[in-house]
């Protein structure tokens, strides 16, 4: 799943097929997003070898924004397998063209936003989110990390400090390292916004540089074994 949060003009993405297929109740929606993260904790450890820490940095209540580096499509799933509260995605709208699965997405907790464009309906989607209180889950580099070298960190959009900040919600660094079918996810401290800035450009810089440091970091190669 990728994502672009800027700001800019409005463009209203194509999501017919996303509000077809939202669950029509709250209920209904939480009930069957427990159902699939059960079935995920019990199927994906037959398939890697997933290792998790820091899960209690996450704060237990409040907004949250879970500002990831992004390597593989599985992403999604050990980051939501890493978070002890529900997470909420923005995913590519191509993905929910797809038959079934596009059907499935919006029970995830998954939203749709167009690549390539400032996409205003997204934004107010995700703030939605995180104004209520909840977790968001971004990923930081704006598209897969597709270099030989996963470590590195591509250059950061700027989504992750403007959501946060609009929101005053907590940013919390997530790493993930994958090396073959062996996953570790490092969930670290939340990073502490700065206040003194009123221009926003450059709060949203040092927010994001902070952002970075702190996933390089994190990032460092895995022991071999």
């Amino acid at each position: 799943m990728e994502n672009r949060v800027d700001e800019g003009d409005s463009v209203r993405p194509d999501t017919q097929s996303y509000e077809a297929a939202r669950p029509k109740t709250l209920w209904g929606e939480m009930m069957l997003y427990v159902l699939v993260v059960a079935a995920l904790r019990l199927l994906v450890p037959l398939i890697f070898r997933i290792h998790i820490e820091g899960k209690l940095h996450i704060p237990e209540e409040g907004a949250v924004v879970l500002a990831a580096n992004h390597k593989s499509l599985w992403d999604p799933i050990f980051v939501v397998l890493a978070s002890r509260r529900p997470v909420h995605f923005m995913a590519k709208e191509e993905l929910f063209r797809i038959p079934i699965f596009g059907r499935i997405l919006p029970h995830l907790k998954a939203f749709p936003v167009r690549r390539g464009d400032n996409d205003r309906n997204a934004i107010r989607q995700a703030l939605s989110v995180l104004r209520e209180g909840s977790v968001l889950g971004i990923f930081v580099e704006g598209t897969r990390n597709k270099s030989d070298n996963g470590e590195k960190l591509l250059p950061l959009k700027p989504g992750a400090a403007m959501l946060a900040s609009k929101a005053n919600a907590h940013i919390v660094p997530v790493a993930i390292q994958r090396m073959k079918r062996r996953i570790t996810v490092k969930v670290g401290q939340p990073l502490t916004l700065p206040s003194h800035l009123t221009e926003r450009k450059e709060r949203y810089e040092m927010i994001s540089k902070a952002l970075h440091e702190v996933l390089s970091q994190m990032l460092e190669p895995l022991p071999q074994g």
